[in-house]
């Protein structure tokens, strides 16, 4: 049985802002086809004129990408998605991008919530949503070079798969909504309340950000810890203070407060 069905697919357009979508049985990555296919210059010869917002789905996702060098595990049942949008259109201002990895993690936070009033669910700065303390889904969004105006948000859920395949280290840190729950979901279904979520998350970033980052700091895993966090030029360590309202960890170390826009928490 496929994961999604003509039907399935034809609802996620009628009831979702996605104005193009392509489906992939099995794919790579939905991240890298929608940066090699949507977001080269519509002037090249590879470049081709789509709707934004656009949806690239499959239903087995077999390179994906996260953050830096990480890999994303897909296995089947996980539900694996990338939205190009159009920045113009959203009026979210250049300075403003930094934001929307985190308005996003807050729309799949909010959205799981749903499905599990009883569980706790966090976000850990600044990509991944957590699920009684493993982690359960990641974002990774990415700019193209050639066209900056347009963001890849790339979403990938652990939502029917079993981490019992997975290797040791993996099963120690991951859960999905099935193993947390015993249920099963509706992927089509699932990802059409994700995508609306998204939405209307993404249309608070050039609003009053002050109010949707209030949101996220509710679900913050890292507020009070102790942590490590690589910043590509230096490993620095402390207590998060908190994520402010433009997307900066503050981080407490020996020598001062310091205010980190991204990096890796290697440990919390």
């Amino acid at each position: 049985m496929l994961p999604f069905t003509a039907d399935d697919l034809k609802a996620i357009q009628t009831e979702t802002f996605i104005e193009h979508l392509d489906y992939f049985e099995s794919l790579a990555s939905t991240n890298s086809w929608a940066l090699s296919t949507h977001c080269i210059s519509a002037g090249s010869a590879a470049g081709r004129e789509t709707s934004h917002p656009s949806l690239v789905l499959t239903g087995n996702q077999t390179a994906g990408r996260g953050r830096g060098s990480n890999s994303w595990w897909s296995p089947e049942g996980g539900l694996t998605f990338s939205l190009v949008v159009d920045t113009r259109l959203l009026q979210i201002q250049l300075e403003q991008q930094p934001l929307i990895a985190l308005a996003t993690g807050l729309a799949v936070c909010e959205t799981l919530e749903k499905h599990l009033p009883d569980y706790t669910l966090q976000l850990k700065w600044p990509n991944d949503v957590y699920l009684q303390q493993k982690k359960v889904a990641g974002i990774l969004v990415e700019i193209a070079a050639s066209q900056p105006g347009l963001v890849v948000i790339g979403v990938g859920v652990n939502l029917n798969n079993s981490f019992l395949s997975a290797e040791a280290e993996l099963q120690s840190l991951g859960t999905s909504l099935y193993e947390t729950t015993g249920q099963k979901y509706s992927l089509a279904n699932t990802l059409i309340d994700l995508i609306n979520g998204i939405e209307n998350r993404l249309y608070d970033v050039p609003g009053e950000t002050s109010s949707f980052m209030a949101d996220w700091r509710r679900y913050c895993l890292l507020t009070g810890r102790p942590l490590r966090i690589n910043t590509g030029l230096e490993v620095k360590q402390g207590t998060c203070l908190e994520i402010d309202d433009q997307g900066f960890l503050i981080l407490q170390t020996a020598t001062g407060i310091e205010r980190i826009i991204s990096g890796t928490i290697e440990h919390f």
